[in-house]
């Protein structure tokens, strides 16, 4: 005869009762995506505020106020769109219970507020102006570069001449910074750390040009290479006198493609006045004696 075995009673398990949602998914899903674009709105806002926030001397804290939208947006998508729910109990001197969407926008609001990494991200404001001998004043258009650790970042200043570098992660030393603009002669600077008042000034000087100009005066008449004319360009700023084969070499401080006047005489008399364009790569012809 065959004993059966014997048979045990197992309790059953717990039956989860999920409460009826109040409000239908798809204003759920509305709800989700106005958090959502008040976020990336808000963000912007911090971003474009950056340097009013950091001259007022708030805490850098103040960048996650965009997590409370968020929290939102992930609540009422987590628990409205996709019927999704959770519970954190925390036992202590008092009892502490999150349930449904509450939990959810506390761990994104929380979660991003207390993970910030030690001593938090940074902004740095760089601010650009010409130097005295270039007029003062702040250099708006101008390239600002950092390189921040392995970072390579790039801005370009605003009307007043500031750029401004936001969620600067901490830990990045030293810091290489370069503002460069037209006509000025970049400005390089490297930082042990960022100083006080997270803002750093740099001046930018204008730009030392030197171009050297070569050609060849021709009697207008003969086409023969003349010696012995003197010739003045820009009224002093660089002179010379042609050579037995007619030719002179001149550097001007100006760059290529500028134009300047040029005046000749010889023996007294002049031959020559006309405008040339600054050029390196080209040899100048000019013609002297009366047309």
């Amino acid at each position: 005869m065959t004993t059966l075995p014997e048979s045990h009673d197992f309790p059953e398990p717990p039956s989860v009762e999920r409460s009826a949602q109040p409000l239908s998914p798809a204003t759920y899903l509305a709800v989700s995506g106005a958090g959502l674009a008040l976020s990336v709105g808000l963000l912007l806002v911090l971003v474009l505020g950056a340097d009013r926030i950091l001259a007022a001397g708030l805490d850098h804290r103040v960048f996650y106020v965009l997590l409370v939208p968020l929290g939102l947006s992930a609540a009422a998508f987590a628990f409205g769109a996709m019927n999704s729910t959770g519970t954190f109990t925390s036992q202590g001197k008092r009892q502490v219970g999150l349930t449904g969407p509450a939990m959810f926008a506390a761990l994104v609001v929380a979660g991003g507020f207390l993970l910030v990494p030690e001593g938090g991200l940074l902004t740095l404001a760089v601010r650009v102006d010409r130097s005295v001998e270039a007029g003062g004043g702040p250099v708006a258009g101008a390239r600002v570069t950092i390189d921040w650790g392995i970072q390579r970042l790039t801005q370009t200043t605003d009307v007043n001449g500031q750029a401004s570098f936001v969620g600067l992660p901490p830990g990045a030393a030293p810091i290489q910074l370069l503002a460069e603009a037209e006509g000025h002669t970049p400005e390089r600077r490297t930082l042990p750390s960022i100083p006080p008042g997270n803002v750093v000034q740099l001046e930018l000087a204008p730009q030392a040009y030197m171009t050297r100009v070569t050609g060849t005066v021709f009697d207008r008449q003969t086409r023969a290479p003349i010696e012995g004319v003197a010739l003045n360009f820009g009224s002093g700023t660089a002179a010379d006198t042609t050579d037995a084969s007619g030719n002179f070499a001149v550097s001007l401080p100006l760059p290529t493609g500028a134009r300047i006047a040029v005046v000749g005489t010889r023996d007294g008399t002049r031959g020559l006045n006309t405008e040339v364009i600054v050029n390196d790569a080209v040899t100048i012809q000019l013609d002297f004696g009366s047309r």
